[in-house]
């Protein structure tokens, strides 16, 4: 079985030259963020230089490793054997210490490791893997194994780690991963999926409507709370739950549409919350304006509409689940990030992909590019080839 393809490639140049060019524009733009963390302290600053620059190369690496890695040649037992890796590591979490109300990380000295990145990473291939089945009734099967083992991450990201921004998206990628196999068997299934979207968009609507946040204004005061309700009007809590936002808003007021020049930005002082990771796109458009923001668009929609245009091409199941799982880590991680930062959703604390700091996101989210990039890979060389 041969694991290393023989010739070694970049995959499909788009992707590839857009990943770097975001990688690079993320990394200085964390290194900038992080100034306002570095007052009194001359030695953050280089640390946090060495630190970025290490999560981007090694990132770099897992995506060309992961473009010329077979991975799905790899046994089944190999996969059973990694859930139950990724399950220990989400349980340990607890372990090591909450930070802004979360258990979601493992600290190893000055390095830290995020589980639940990895789960996200894990299940695509997973998925990959375990519903590439011609058979209708094993195909049946293993739907039922594969979502009752992504609730059982999505459980512990959400009840012991409290970390319901990883929980969502996980959850998001895995539901629609169920949703590309095809066959009479599994029809039913499907088509209660579609129609529980639906129904999870009503509720959404329902929840963002004045009568239901004037109930929880009047019958809760939990933090999470606290933080939907800031969305709908920042300005009423703009000493507690709504005081992120405000700053975040008027970050993105003082850029204008050429911004006030990098490592210029006015509020990444002010006491600005993780501006380097969650909040990171405020400072960008502080420092770089709506043109700066716009370029980094069109590098980061190249990534993504050349996965999504590729999941239409393939033929095989485990072919698009990769591709699709990995256009949904980053179009969901995005939707949350961007509409939290800008107040259109509430807050979830997800970072920003490729942009954010973050050794965990940075090279999980590279490993599922990664992925993509060798399955894209090997489908041109057999449409070269004749092969199908």
């Amino acid at each position: 079985m041969q694991l290393i393809k023989s010739k070694f490639t970049i995959g499909n140049p788009i992707v590839f030259f857009a990943t770097i060019f975001v990688v690079i524009f993320g990394s200085l733009m964390v290194v900038s963020a992080e100034m306002g963390n570095a007052v009194g302290d001359t030695q953050h600053l280089a640390s946090s230089i060495g630190r970025q620059s290490a999560y981007a190369l090694v990132g770099i690496i897992c995506l060309l490793v992961c473009t010329n890695l077979n991975f799905q040649r790899l046994s089944v037992n190999i996969y059973w054997a990694g859930y139950i890796v990724v399950l220990g590591l989400l349980i340990i979490t607890r372990f090591f210490g909450e930070v802004n109300g979360a258990y979601a990380w493992i600290y190893l000295g000055a390095a830290s490791i995020q589980p639940s990145e990895i789960a996200k990473a894990f299940m695509i291939a997973f998925g990959a893997k375990l519903l590439n089945e011609t058979d209708e009734q094993k195909l049946l099967d293993n739907i039922k194994k594969y979502a009752a083992f992504a609730l059982v991450y999505v459980f512990i990201i959400v009840g012991w780690q409290k970390d319901l921004g990883s929980a969502v998206v996980l959850a998001i990628i895995c539901y629609c991963i169920i949703l590309v196999p095809s066959g009479k068997s599994v029809r039913k299934i499907q088509l209660l999926m579609f129609l529980g979207i639906f129904v999870a968009v009503a509720i959404m609507v329902f929840a963002l409507s004045p009568m239901f946040t004037n109930f929880l204004m009047n019958h809760s005061n939990s933090y999470m709370v606290g933080r939907f309700l800031a969305s709908a009007n920042p300005f009423m809590y703009q000493y507690d739950y709504g005081y992120h936002l405000i700053m975040s808003l008027a970050s993105f007021a003082t850029g204008g549409m050429f911004g006030l020049g990098y490592g210029n930005s006015i509020h990444k002082y002010m006491n600005f919350p993780n501006p380097s990771s969650d909040f990171i796109l405020p400072v960008i458009v502080e420092e770089t304006g709506f043109v700066g923001f716009s370029i980094l668009m069109v590098f980061y929609l190249a990534i993504i509409i050349t996965l999504v245009s590729n999941t239409f091409k393939v033929q095989k199941i485990s072919d698009r689940i990769i591709l699709l799982g990995t256009f949904l880590y980053f179009v969901v991680h995005f939707i949350l990030n961007v509409g939290g930062v800008s107040g259109i959703i509430p807050l979830t604390g997800v970072p920003f992909l490729l942009v954010s700091s973050g050794g965990s996101s940075m090279a999980m989210s590279l490993v599922a590019l990664g992925m993509s990039q060798h399955v894209m890979a090997k489908n041109k060389n057999a449409n070269n080839s004749g092969q199908i």
